[in-house]
């Protein structure tokens, strides 16, 4: 279960923020992150009392994977990698779907 060490390497990047009281996490999950987001939920409810954040709330904003076609230009949204283009093109660009980003801390 790799979302665990995504989960430490969260905390970790909150670190430089615990002399603050934190309310709120927000955090984007790529549809092809290979991240699963109720997975991620559930390490970070295992761990945030013994790390200090236990009324932290963590929000995950699922971010579709969405691609521009070399080819063609159009935008789409692949389901998978390898997906091809609706024009049949397997030269694209990913433009999103791919981050794990921590967007937003909240404090009170």
């Amino acid at each position: 279960m790799h979302e665990l060490s995504v989960v430490r390497a969260l905390l970790t990047q909150l670190e430089p923020y615990a002399h603050r009281k934190l309310t709120r996490i927000r955090i984007e999950v790529g549809g092809l992150s290979c991240v699963d987001g109720e997975r991620l939920q559930f390490c970070f409810d295992m761990v945030k009392e013994e790390a200090g954040l236990s009324g932290v709330i963590l929000d995950i904003d699922a971010v579709p994977a969405q691609a521009e076609c070399r080819d063609c230009g159009r935008h789409f949204a692949p389901s998978g990698p390898g997906d091809a283009c609706p024009c049949g093109s397997y030269d694209y660009i990913l433009t999103s779907g791919r981050q794990l980003l921590l967007t937003e801390i909240g404090f009170e």
